[in-house]
């Protein structure tokens, strides 16, 4: 066959589902012109999903686990499955077969010819809440307004060439937007269309406000701009002020002075206001700095069993 094509899937709290998918994934993916390997990432579970990885790589050699000592995230799942991947080409999709596995032959195919990245964008996203989808919709578009990047659609689901691969793993920051970053390499690529299919059992983990955590996290790691925006707020307030104090002194003149304490609460709402909102975005970049700064690994890796002698 000549070439390999790593899967990696991170799995978090999937001990029910995790044995079967991971089989049909494998299934799904075969082709006669490439072996396969699956490496399946732990996220630090609270079930027994690790023991079920276990299971499954005792039961096929082509699967290998990957266990974290705590729940890192998925990025960092992800990271750390490139890391481990052997492949020529690696392939990215979760574990719950929402990620149609019968699109990497294709995915395969369309590498094959040259492209450096094949990208799965989602065309239907199934069977979503309202509320989901307008969260994704706003996220998408303020994304494409403060970071020039337009990732409407996109998912984790990515095929990657070996050469894209090690050129992430080169990448010194520790907290990381997968597809931002593939999105912003600007390597050759290609995009499949595919619908979200019904999640094969269990739920999902992200609640709204790790959404509205991980939506922030990854538009200040790519944009500067609401650092700038601080700059233009502050200079709206300060002539709203110059308007109020302009007002108060015509009234003045004119013998018809404000009232004094609504204009002084006034002020100090929308001044303070505007102070807080500005700490707050600046805090956010200094925390992101010092998170950087400390150089603190990504994700920790169980250490093997030792064997007894």
């Amino acid at each position: 066959m000549g070439h390999l094509i790593s899967l990696v899937v991170p799995v978090y709290n999937e001990e029910a589902i995790i044995l079967d998918n991971l089989a049909a994934i494998l299934r799904a993916a075969h082709a006669d012109w490439y072996e396969l390997e699956l490496i399946a990432v732990d996220d630090g579970s609270r079930d027994r999903s690790a023991q079920q990885i276990e299971k499954a790589a005792a039961m096929d050699p082509r699967i290998r686990g990957v266990s974290f000592t705590r729940n890192f995230g998925k990025e960092a799942a992800i990271h750390a499955g490139l890391a481990h991947a052997k492949g020529d080409a690696v392939v990215v999709l979760d574990g719950d077969l929402q990620h149609p596995p019968e699109l990497i032959p294709t995915m395969a195919d369309y590498w094959r010819k040259g492209l450096s990245v094949v990208e799965a964008v989602k065309a239907d996203r199934g069977n979503e809440r309202m509320h989901d989808g307008l969260f994704a919709h706003a996220f998408y578009a303020l994304f494409r307004r403060f970071a020039g990047l337009d990732l409407k659609g996109h998912s984790d689901f990515k095929l990657l060439d070996r050469e894209v691969v090690d050129t992430y793993l080169t990448f010194p920051e520790r907290q990381r937007f997968f597809r931002g970053i593939i999105g912003w390499a600007g390597y050759p690529s290609a995009q499949i269309p595919f619908s979200v299919a019904e999640r094969a059992g269990g739920t999902t983990s992200w609640s709204k406000l790790k959404l509205l955590r991980y939506a922030i996290n990854n538009i200040t790691s790519f944009s500067s701009l609401p650092l700038k925006l601080v700059s233009l707020l502050g200079m709206a307030t300060l002539a709203f002020g110059g308007v109020i104090g302009v007002l108060s002194l015509l009234r003045k003149f004119e013998g018809k002075a404000i009232d004094g304490f609504t204009t002084v609460n006034l002020l100090v709402i929308v001044i303070g206001g505007a102070i807080l909102i500005s700490l707050g975005i600046i805090g956010h970049y200094i925390a992101r700095l010092y998170d950087e700064v400390k150089g603190r690994p990504a994700y920790l890796i169980k250490p093997s069993k030792k064997t007894e002698t």
